[in-house]
């Protein structure tokens, strides 16, 4: 029977890589366009952060609605919301800015808790949440968050969008949601504190999903649009685009309990063998940012932490597999184990255009290293079913991280992604390290030295920017409007 865990984070997995996407205009003349920024929207599903919105949609709520922190560009939480913190053992304690919410009423620890339970059942926010089991009113402008557990990164979840518990539809950004005639649009929340931004208005264009959104893009008729490239098709590019750095570790799974694979030098010769730099250039055409560890390598606390596995080494590969017992043939082109050439195969799935690409990659690349490499195409179902009996040599996969760079998925029971992992190597370090009482380097150490899983990168969005649109800051899934008050035409 198919766990449930697994089918939530394995359909992100093997779907990860594209829609197909933005078309290249013909025309070489300049479209007429007015002086406001066009979005697309759903007025069916309005802008409900906490609700089965549009993705398009659940963008527009960073406009609309603020939170305690927000994600910067070197995923460390920055305050938003939030005046002070106090982190300790178990408990968060937040004093919250003076805000008004654009209604002009004032927001108050009671909106936050309100928000904080609308999130905890939300599908979007539930899962990054789980290891917050509560949160108190400590007074108007003071809440107390209960962890389940030490997490010295748990400023990182409190990212979940503050609404007002009097009118969802309220929030105390920068704009606020306005309806005229049947006809919506963003406008300038003067509650806001700041600058005020140059598009005063932003118009919002009915769009039914993201294929009609598309449409509208490729006729000029909205001026951004960001695509997940969640579906692996290949995309065009627009005149004007930005990568935007998604939250998702793509990997390759690695079947521990199997053959050859238990050793975990030969796993180590595996990772050695893979340059993710060049996967990230070629297969998944630049939108990947290469990592050699499960975090994130933008993320800041990462600068000083030295991986015993890097970005392919094939001298320290070689030297891995003669630790495994392997050795290569006469002739030095193949690689024997007990004198018999060597074979895997790499699981994916058969739907995935860019996920395929990216196993024949590695294959390519493991054949360059003297291993034999058959890849199995599947369909999704069949697929999730291989990977839940693990079923496989090596599978390609990809899951979502939070923003506390939580690797539950990896390393506990039921966690989603665990197949083929002998937690008994590295469960231990892990949870000392989620806990605050083993250090990065500490983790990451025994993550290289026992390499359950490879890590390929975090994927990028593809985002669609018209031409007479300038844009400031860096895009990404955290934050899909950076510097919006400088934004203009």
């Amino acid at each position: 029977m198919i766990r449930k865990k697994l089918l939530a984070l394995l359909l992100v997995a093997a779907l990860a890589f594209g829609l197909a996407a933005c078309s290249k205009k013909s025309s070489t003349e300049p479209s007429s366009v007015s002086g406001s920024l066009r979005l697309p929207f759903c007025a069916e599903e309005m802008i409900d952060p906490y609700g089965e919105t549009a993705s398009f949609n659940r963008l527009l709520s960073e406009l609309v609605y603020e939170s305690l922190f927000v994600i910067d560009e070197s995923c460390m939480p920055v305050e938003q919301l939030a005046d002070t913190y106090i982190l300790e053992d178990k408990t968060i304690t937040v004093t919250l800015k003076s805000a008004l919410f654009s209604d002009g009423s004032a927001l108050t620890s009671k909106d936050v808790v309100f928000s904080f339970n609308r999130a905890k059942q939300s599908d979007h926010y539930k899962a990054a949440l789980k290891s917050i089991e509560a949160v108190q009113e400590k007074g108007s402008s003071v809440v107390r968050f209960t962890l389940a557990s030490k997490n010295v990164y748990a400023l990182n979840l409190l990212t979940f969008p503050i609404l007002s518990q009097k009118n969802n539809r309220i929030g105390s950004g920068l704009y606020a949601l306005q309806e005229e005639d049947g006809a919506y649009s963003l406008a300038y929340n003067k509650n806001h504190e700041g600058d005020k931004p140059h598009f005063d208005t932003i118009e919002l264009v009915e769009c039914a999903d993201e294929s009609s959104a598309q449409k509208l893009f490729n006729s000029e008729k909205i001026d951004y649009l960001f695509e997940s490239l969640a579906e692996g098709n290949v995309r065009t590019s627009a005149i004007q685009s930005a990568k935007a750095k998604l939250n998702n570790l793509v990997f390759l799974g690695i079947n521990s309990k199997k053959g050859l694979l238990k050793d975990a030098a030969f796993r180590k010769a595996i990772a050695y063998c893979i340059n993710q730099s060049e996967l990230c250039d070629t297969a998944l055409e630049g939108f990947g940012i290469a990592t050699a560890t499960p975090f994130d390598s933008k993320w800041s606390e990462m600068g000083s932490i030295v991986a015993d596995s890097v970005l392919s080494n094939a001298k320290q590969a070689k030297a891995a597999f003669a630790d495994a017992g392997c050795a290569y043939d006469k002739m030095g082109i193949n690689l024997l184990y007990e004198e018999k050439p060597i074979s895997l195969t790499i699981l994916v799935n058969s739907t995935n255009n860019m996920k395929i690409a990216l196993a024949e990659q590695i294959k390519t690349q493991l054949i360059g290293m003297g291993i034999s490499v058959d890849i199995n195409k599947m369909p999704l179902d069949e697929y999730n079913i291989a990977v839940e009996n693990e079923n496989f040599d090596l599978y390609l996969g990809e899951v979502k991280i939070p923003n506390d760079f939580n690797l539950d998925c990896f390393f506990a029971n039921d966690g989603g992604a665990d197949f083929g992992i002998d937690f008994s190597t590295i469960q231990k370090t892990y949870v000392l390290f989620k806990g605050g009482n083993a250090s990065l380097q500490d983790f990451v150490s025994a993550f290289c030295a026992q390499m359950p899983f490879i890590p390929i990168c975090y994927r990028c969005a593809n985002v669609c920017l018209g031409a007479q649109l300038k844009t400031q800051g860096t895009i990404s899934e955290n934050m899909a409007f950076p510097q919006i008050r400088e934004w203009s035409k």
